[in-house]
């Protein structure tokens, strides 16, 4: 039987997304963030939440308060959640896999992927 654990996080951070070639205006948004992992019961957990805190906050420590478009290319939500769900992948103890990742650009725009 697998299990899932979720875990949610927020941080501040500016961007300016380049749109058919033209950057936007840079603007921030407090990003939200949902982790869910995947991973046998063992020990009666799959995870410990406050090890799986670490590591998202270790990662998210180096969004928070920042100009994205410093960080990447062009720093849509999609290529800023797809670049979280990599570190995150790293960084997970044997036996547990990401298993979606939300990303919410406030409180109305979002993407999800799963893995």
């Amino acid at each position: 039987m697998k299990s899932h654990v979720v875990e949610r996080f927020k941080f501040e951070a500016a961007h300016a997304v380049v749109i058919d070639g033209k950057p936007e205006e840079i603007h921030g948004h407090t990003f939200r963030l949902e982790v869910t992992v995947e991973g046998p019961l063992r020990n009666s957990y799959v995870i410990d939440f406050l090890q799986l805190r670490a590591i998202v906050e270790e990662i998210i420590k180096k969004l928070d308060h920042r100009n994205l478009n410093a960080l990447f290319e062009n720093p849509t939500t999609e290529n800023v959640a797809l670049w979280i769900a990599s570190e995150v992948e790293k960084r997970l103890p044997e036996g547990i896999r990401l298993h979606r990742l939300r990303l919410w650009e406030g409180d109305e725009n979002g993407v999800e992927f799963e893995f």
